[in-house]
């Protein structure tokens, strides 16, 4: 049996607030997930619901549920305290996942011109690739060429 949480999520916040959060950042995976379960609790379900709902650890939807009561909606956006910060920051980030979204097919190649040509930020094609999963999406790892490889190489290898 499960019992009634004494946390009340809706001190700080409400659904409305909730649902237009929702709305705006429905990309940022770890945002958007901790909004869902808290919509979720606001619905009149409970904190073990909510967390097999997104299939997320019990104790980790109930620190979210405490942080929201204490700080509602700004405490459940994500702060890594540690490593160095990134140097595009929330807003930007929103953006260039918006832009990826509307541009399917892009590579890790176009995603690094598209960061540097808005927003005059400077990366590595690695850190471009942990940036990408950081957002949620799934890219292969991009390979160099070989630098003496034939420009007709695959023309060479349908021939064979």
């Amino acid at each position: 049996m499960v019992r009634k949480s004494k946390i009340n999520v809706g001190k700080n916040t409400n659904l409305t607030e909730i649902r237009t959060e929702l709305s705006k950042y429905k990309h940022i995976i770890r945002y958007y997930e901790r909004l869902i379960a808290m919509e979720y609790i606001l619905e009149g379900n409970n904190i073990a619901q909510a967390a097999k709902f997104i299939n997320v650890d019990y104790q980790t939807v109930h620190r979210w549920a405490k942080i929201c009561e204490e700080k509602g909606i700004e405490g459940l956006k994500p702060n890594f305290g540690g490593g160095r910060p990134s140097k595009l920051n929330f807003e930007q980030l929103v953006q260039l996942d918006q832009y990826i979204q509307e541009n399917k097919g892009m590579t890790q190649t176009d995603v690094l011109h598209y960061i540097e040509e808005q927003f005059n930020v400077k990366y590595s094609l690695k850190q471009i690739g942990v940036l990408i999963k950081g957002l949620g999406y799934n890219y292969n790892k991009a390979y160099p060429r070989f630098s003496k490889t034939p420009s007709d190489a695959e023309e060479q290898l349908k021939k064979t």
